[in-house]
């Protein structure tokens, strides 16, 4: 089933109702004017009758091509037409291959009776790689089947034209994921793709900056693919994932004891060093006490023994000039072993 076919549905029945209504509101009337005008003229009043339906099939070409097209465009009548169907808006969309990891910005925008769907791709630097526009679109729910281009490859790649198949999740109420592949005509490879609707007005107002399509992206890109994405500027700021509380709480507590225990080692080590080294000043005063008392007495000196008289001083001069040998003279050995 396409959802999309209620919009016919609703346009024709609606214009039906109103001309069926009109003409049974009406038509006596109607009828009762040519017959008095025209009388038994028959060619006049078939005329009559020709141009009446010529303005109803006028009327009803109106309603359903024109008149009803512009009521759909509000997203309330899309609301109410589609229902559960309705999936209509911005999502991002995750690739990802065996080499090829990127996120996609897909606009799905109300078009009359049926919708547009578009995009870009853009790479973990944040760098455009291609776009997505899609010319034919196959509905079938919950799936979608698609042939896309990208208009910025020239072909040579193989990357210009390709298919590709969506599978909307069914629930009671609007689908906001949506799983499936994506492949190229020239290439044997499939590429798997997911995607999340973005139920947020100021995330998708943040798409139209270039910093907030950044925040925008680093959040997705991270719950897509479990990675960060790159940027030259520095780490973009990723809203962190909520954790368990006892979970936290048990790692602050194991946290908080390996602290404790290396603040008590810390304190253990600094005792011991004080320790080592009061013991080391205590063996080398014990060390020069011992050296002081097997040395022999040291007799205290005044300080007139310092001072040279001049009768000392001639005396020696005596001594230096004559050469004299300590041998010959005993008193003089003794006094200078003394």
């Amino acid at each position: 089933m396409n959802p999309y076919s209620r919009f016919g549905l609703v346009s024709n029945t609606v214009s039906a109702a109103a001309i069926l209504g009109l003409l049974a509101f009406i038509g006596p009337q109607f009828l009762a004017s040519v017959e008095t005008v025209f009388g038994q003229d028959t060619t006049s009043t078939t005329l009559a009758v020709g141009g009446a339906v010529a303005i109803m099939v006028v009327f009803w070409l109106a309603m359903t091509e024109a008149i009803f097209p512009t009521l759909f465009r509000f997203n309330t009548v899309r609301r109410l037409i589609l229902g559960k169907y309705y999936f209509e808006g911005t999502w991002l969309q995750s690739e990802k291959g065996d080499d090829h990891q990127r996120l996609s910005v897909i606009d799905i925008q109300p078009d009359g009776k049926g919708f547009i769907f578009s995009g870009y791709s853009l790479n973990q630097d944040l760098e455009i790689e291609s776009n997505t526009l899609i010319e034919f679109s196959d509905m079938s729910w919950p799936f979608m089947t698609y042939k896309h281009r990208n208009s910025l490859s020239d072909g040579a790649d193989g990357r210009r034209d390709g298919v590709g198949e969506l599978q909307f999740e069914m629930n009671r109420s609007a689908s906001r994921r949506y799983n499936g592949f994506v492949q190229f005509v020239r290439s044997p490879d499939r590429v798997r793709i997911e995607g999340a609707k973005l139920t947020s007005g100021r995330e998708v107002k943040s798409l139209r900056t270039l910093q907030g399509r950044q925040t925008v992206f680093a959040k997705y890109w991270d719950l897509f693919f479990n990675t960060s994405i790159r940027n030259a500027n520095g780490p973009i700021t990723v809203r962190p994932r909520p954790v368990n509380m006892a979970t936290a709480a048990k790692a602050s507590a194991e946290r908080r004891i390996v602290i404790e225990s290396a603040e008590a080692t810390e304190k253990v080590s600094s005792a011991l060093d004080r320790i080592e080294e009061t013991a080391a000043r205590v063996d080398r005063r014990k060390s020069d006490s011992r050296d002081t008392s097997d040395d022999e007495i040291v007799h205290r000196r005044r300080a007139s023994d310092w001072v040279k008289t001049p009768a000392k001083a001639k005396d020696e001069d005596l001594v230096d000039d004559e050469d004299l040998d300590l041998e010959d003279t005993p008193e003089l050995a003794k006094a200078s072993q003394k």
